[in-house]
């Protein structure tokens, strides 16, 4: 059951991306692929793989080397509290899709879709320093994964790298260089807006390291307090508005919503309850 030419997992690659790139290289599309690892991919990738080990699927049909084990931490700690993924995974009419930071993208050896960027409460790109992108810039349509990249653009000619759209086959990256850094300036955010973006980046972090810290709360916590968490409110799932079209606007003047006093600071620091983690941490 040996495949040859399997490509390298990369860093918190997502299954979805692993398999899209896998598929590639075989020259089979993924359902093809799928069916052939007795894989169900029709509705949700991620949480498919969470069923089983994203890391003894890999090893069953090759020896690349990658982060797998720690997607599967991330996965199965999800299911624990998300057991189909309706809650904290992207989904469009039932359909699994990824947010992406196009400057990640650009700046890639090689091209491919992070896990976190899977997740409603991933909304920025601590790297850059900026919003993720919701859909391709050029025909407005989300990244769903996984995808046939052999036949892919509107005349099948298929693509050769994920930095390009599924759909039009166009750059997913174009422009990347004038989202750098667009979320350093705190005064086109509000502390709510920053709080919920700061506690969506420590989900990911508390899902992969088994625990959580609340501010001002020297206890840690069960991952599992993520449940309750999300349930609040305190995360940037429902009614979260900022987008990069929105920063324009505020840039421009245009609905602009300033940060506030430093009463309204104090007031809203409580939505940031869960302390700030990097997501390399270990395990």
């Amino acid at each position: 059951m040996r495949l040859v030419d399997v490509p390298n997992h990369e860093f918190m690659e997502s299954p979805s991306s692993w398999l899209t790139r896998l598929a590639l290289r075989q020259v089979v599309s993924p359902r093809e692929l799928a069916s052939y690892l007795d894989l169900s991919i029709r509705v949700d990738c991620e949480m498919a793989l969470a069923r089983t080990s994203f890391e003894e699927l890999a090893n069953r049909i090759a020896e690349a080397p990658g982060s797998f084990r720690m997607v599967d931490a991330v996965m199965q700690r999800l299911r624990k509290i998300d057991p189909n993924g309706d809650r904290f995974l992207l989904r469009r009419r039932s359909v699994a899709y990824h947010r992406y930071c196009a400057a990640c993208l650009a700046t890639d050896r090689v091209k491919y879709f992070r896990l976190e960027w899977r997740f409603k409460c991933w909304r920025w790109c601590p790297i850059h320093v900026c919003l993720l992108q919701e859909r391709c810039p050029h025909c407005s349509k989300e990244v769903m994964l996984p995808g046939d990249m052999y036949c892919a653009g509107p005349d099948g000619l298929g693509i050769a790298t994920l930095d390009r759209c599924l759909h039009c086959a166009e750059l997913l990256t174009t422009g990347w260089q004038t989202y750098v850094g667009s979320l350093e300036e705190d005064d086109l955010t509000t502390p709510r807006e920053q709080a919920l973006t700061s506690n969506g980046r420590s989900v990911l972090a508390a899902l992969l390291c088994g625990r959580l810290r609340m501010k001002g709360v020297p206890k840690i916590y069960s991952f599992k307090q993520l449940k309750n968490i999300e349930l609040l409110g305190y995360l940037p799932h429902v009614n979260f508005q900022l987008t990069h079209e929105e920063l324009h606007r505020r840039k421009k003047g245009e609905s602009h919503a300033h940060v506030g006093t430093g009463v309204q600071k104090k007031k809203l620091s409580a939505l940031n309850v869960i302390h700030r983690q990097n997501i390399t941490s270990d395990a």
